[in-house]
């Protein structure tokens, strides 16, 4: 009796595969029966891509939310995976306790103003700056910084960057526009009197 041929073979049949011979190639497909049709191996699950916040020379993964503040806390409510609290300095108490969440949505980043008193400035890269209203939330990409006051600032960096916990290895962070003279010629400096 022939084998019977691909076409030939009912689809609500109990089909058994033959296992690869060990040593047989790097086939992508598990070994079949003779004439029946060989099944394509399962590929590996792809990577998740996560984007990356720098504040100073600290880097975080947005793998969990991050709330960043003078004295942040967790919220009373929370779903989702419990948010990282980072700390940084405000000598001038601009930065409020809690200022603001940011968390990963997709290769983007989620930044939330949390009522700040003194408000959220965004500086996306390549348009103006501007002002977050009280308890918004906005869609940060890549290069986008966003300043919290007494000259704290968060850059949303690359999924595709490796992010280690310090900033060695990572590029360096843009120049502050403050930084730059306003048309490319240097002022002089003024004495006072």
């Amino acid at each position: 009796m022939p084998p019977a041929a691909v076409d030939d073979v009912d689809p609500d049949d109990t089909v058994v595969r033959v296992p690869a011979r060990p040593g047989a190639g790097a086939s992508p497909f598990v070994g079949a029966a003779p004439g029946l049709p060989a099944v394509p191996s399962v590929p590996p699950a792809p990577t998740t891509r996560v984007p990356s916040i720098r504040i100073g020379d600290r880097t975080f993964r947005l793998d969990h939310p991050v709330v960043i503040g003078r004295r942040p806390s967790l919220p009373r409510v929370s779903r989702g995976p419990q948010p990282e609290l980072v700390t940084v300095r405000s000598a001038y108490g601009q930065v409020s306790s809690s200022h603001v969440r940011l968390h990963a949505e997709g290769e983007a980043v989620v930044v939330q103003d949390l009522r700040s008193t003194n408000g959220t400035v965004v500086r996306p890269a390549g348009a103006p700056a501007y002002r977050m209203a009280s308890g918004a939330s906005i869609v940060a990409l890549t290069g986008t910084v966003v300043e919290i006051g007494d000259g704290n600032a968060i850059e949303v960096l690359s999924p595709y960057l490796r992010v280690a916990p310090t900033a060695e290895g990572l590029p360096p962070a843009p120049p502050w526009p403050s930084d730059q003279p306003a048309h490319g010629t240097p002022r002089p400096t003024r004495e006072r009197s």
